[in-house]
């Protein structure tokens, strides 16, 4: 794989970069955290989506761009030498993915997810792989020195992916148990727990118990059914005898109602003949009454003229009598007032008798002297005019009593003669109301004479024999007997039908039910059968995991023992290659010691210079990236080299980017990512990138 271009747009801190990769040891220089890195994450990004990129998808987008704005990496490469462009990019408010992959200018796969599946398939490996070999850092030499032996050589297991191996062996020998448990538990729930037989034969017992029975039920059934076949041939004679003795009984019936219909008009016309004379000797009657009403009405002429005329003298007379006794008691009045004004006339001169002429006037109480005579005239005077007024009062209200004394004998006549006349009234309204009901009941019983005439000529003379009539009812009550006798005799028969056909539906019913539990245990049969099959494949399974297992032990132990020597050759040449034959070989022991001969010899690492011990890690390193390349069976040209240098002092950098030159012929593209500006001078291109003010970064080539 050569990288050819790359073009980020949004990435990260990048707004805008584009870079053409050149052959040869590139440099890719700048402070720490200014992007230099992130370049080859947005490589990785681009050919296998966010499961190479450190952080979520929503961090990847530069910030403070609006959702118009597009994430983007365009990166070509050569790879088995066709031109290959891949297109990733992210877009939207929810960062939607999409992609696209070409070949030589033909798209040959599009979609985020198809063209991951495409970068997997053409490298032969997923982006952790593609990490470990392409990427080596300081952190990872360093380890290869620094660590213990057993360290050292899981580290290189890990990364060489033989872990894979191993979890690979633990989930097969974890199917092995489950296999294992699956057969057990298989073979517990084909026994019977009670007993310890096999479920298969007490189920085969059960169907052959059953089908017993179910023939005994099938006999009982057919002797049921013939049963039913007679009874149904007996019901139906029933309802033919029925029948008739229905069809017979409504004949009878009929000329039955025939005659019932010419008695009852026979009888009829006979009624009605002796009503009608019934009423007219009820009218003769009633005539006679009528007149005799009619009298007695005509003797009280005249009562109620004589009854108002009393009436209204009775009247005046009261009024007279109210009037008189008024008058009275006015009189009655006016002689009490007489007699109180004598009384006072009578006491004062008595007082001026007692006083005498010579005692002072009580009034103004002067001496009476002249005046006493003279007041006792005047006194004798009033007297004497008030006596003489009472007593013309008085004969005034003896008159009036006189006239009242007449006038209540008058209505004392009046009152018994008016009672007299009443009695008569009272009679005359009962009499003339007696006759009103006379005269009702005569002309209703005159009318309903004249309809009952009317009705009576209505009916013809009807000829009827009363014992032919009678022996037609006696023959109808015959046949009616018969037919309510065939009418129990069908209920009868019909329920003996009903009781055998709900028999019948019970036997079927269990005959059914039978067969349902037949088909139940043959089911339950089968699921047996089904559990033998699954204990014979996971019996199959086991013996194929088992052989899977020792396989793949096999596998990962010669896997093993191919790594220390392999990576030890690979390790060698590039020794070689950078040490320009000053040193030819390196080891890995079975210890995992490095070992470095020199002279034919070996001895351990820490033997030589520090910048040599750098140049057998970084060599074993490679190594390791060359065997990952080899096993996807690609061309994987290019190796990335994330801050290799760490703390090494100038003569060691120069040594190690001298035999990194010398690697030229293996590796087309070595970059090396590093923050040290002295190395410029030593690599054949330089990649600067910087921030800019804007906190934006960009790339310049040198």
């Amino acid at each position: 794989m050569i990288l050819k271009y790359l073009e980020l747009t949004n990435f990260r801190k990048f707004k805008h970069a584009e870079i053409e990769f050149p052959d040869g040891v590139v440099g890719v220089f700048g402070l720490n955290g200014v992007g230099k890195s992130t370049l080859f994450e947005a490589v990785a990004w681009a050919l296998y989506g966010p499961v190479a990129a450190r952080t979520s998808s929503s961090e990847i987008k530069r910030v403070n761009t609006s959702s118009s704005e597009g994430c983007r990496v365009i990166v070509e490469f050569i790879f088995n030498d066709n031109r290959y462009r891949v297109v990733r990019e992210m877009a939207g408010k929810n960062l939607s993915p999409s992609a696209t992959a070409t070949m030589n200018g033909s798209v040959v796969a599009q979609g985020a997810d198809a063209v991951t599946r495409f970068i997997q398939r053409l490298f032969g490996m997923d982006a952790k792989s593609f990490f470990t070999s392409l990427f080596a850092k300081q952190k990872e030499l360093n380890a290869l020195s620094n660590m213990a032996p057993g360290e050292r050589k899981q580290l290189i297991m890990r990364m060489l992916g033989i872990d894979a191996l191993d979890r690979a062996l633990k989930n097969i020998r974890l199917d092995v148990r489950r296999t294992k448990d699956a057969i057990e538990h298989y073979l517990v729930s084909m026994r019977d727990e009670a007993t310890g037989r096999q479920k298969k034969e007490i189920y085969r017992e059960r169907i052959a118990e059953k089908k017993e029975e179910e023939n005994k039920l099938k006999e009982r059934l057919k002797v049921k059914r013939e049963r039913i076949s007679v009874l149904r041939e007996e019901f139906e004679n029933l309802r033919d005898k029925k029948r008739s003795a229905e069809e017979e009984y409504e004949r009878v019936q009929k000329r039955f109602e025939d005659l019932r219909g010419r008695k009852e008009l026979y009888d009829k016309r006979k009624r009605l003949e002796e009503e009608i004379k019934k009423l007219e000797k009820s009218l003769k009657k009633r005539e006679m009454e009528l007149r005799e009403k009619e009298k007695e009405v005509e003797s009280y002429r005249g009562v109620k003229e004589d009854f108002e005329r009393v009436k209204g003298e009775l009247e005046e007379v009261n009024l007279k009598l109210s009037d008189l006794i008024g008058n009275i008691k006015q009189e009655e009045t006016r002689i009490d007032g007489i007699d109180g004004e004598i009384r006072k006339t009578r006491s004062k001169m008595g007082r001026i008798k007692s006083l005498g002429p010579s005692a002072p006037c009580p009034t103004c109480e002067r001496v009476l002297g002249d005046h006493y005579q003279r007041l006792i005239d005047k006194f004798e005077r009033e007297i004497l005019e008030n006596n003489e007024a009472k007593r013309k009062l008085e004969e005034t209200l003896d008159g009036y009593r006189k006239e009242k004394k007449r006038f209540e004998r008058l209505r004392e006549a009046l009152l018994k003669k008016k009672d007299h006349l009443s009695e008569l009234k009272e009679k005359e309204s009962s009499a003339f109301a007696l006759l009103q009901a006379v005269r009702t009941e005569f002309e209703k019983e005159r009318q309903e004479k004249e309809e009952k005439e009317k009705e009576f000529f209505s009916i013809k003379t009807i000829s009827f024999d009363e014992r032919v009539f009678h022996e037609v009812e006696e023959r109808m009550r015959r046949c009616y007997t018969k037919y309510k006798e065939s009418i129990n005799e069908v209920e009868r028969k019909q329920k003996e039908l009903h009781a055998a056909e709900g028999e019948l539906k019970d036997l079927e019913g269990d005959l059914r039910l039978i067969g349902q539990s037949i088909q139940e245990i043959r089911e339950r049969m089968r699921e047996q059968e089904e559990m033998e099959k699954r204990v014979e494949d996971e019996k199959r399974k086991r013996l194929i995991l088992n052989l899977l297992e020792r396989v793949m032990q096999a596998f990962r132990t010669d896997m093993i023992s191919r790594v220390r020597p392999t990576v030890s050759t690979y390790a060698s040449i590039l020794l070689e290659t950078l040490t320009e034959g000053k040193y030819s070989e390196l080891e890995l022991n079975e210890n995992y010691d490095i070992l470095m001969y020199d002279g034919g010899s070996p001895y351990e690492i820490n033997r030589f210079s520090g910048g040599e011990e750098d140049l057998a890690n970084l060599c074993i390193r490679l190594a390791v990236s060359e065997m990952l390349t080899d096993r996807a069976g690609g061309e994987f040209n290019l190796i990335i080299l994330d801050e290799v240098f760490g703390s090494q002092d100038v003569n060691r950098r120069r040594n190690i980017l001298s035999a990194l030159n010398l690697l030229s012929n293996k590796f087309r593209q070595i970059f090396l990512i590093t923050h040290i500006e002295e190395i410029k001078q030593f690599v054949t291109n330089a990649i600067l990138v910087y921030e800019t003010e804007n906190g934006t970064s960009r790339v310049e080539m040198e």
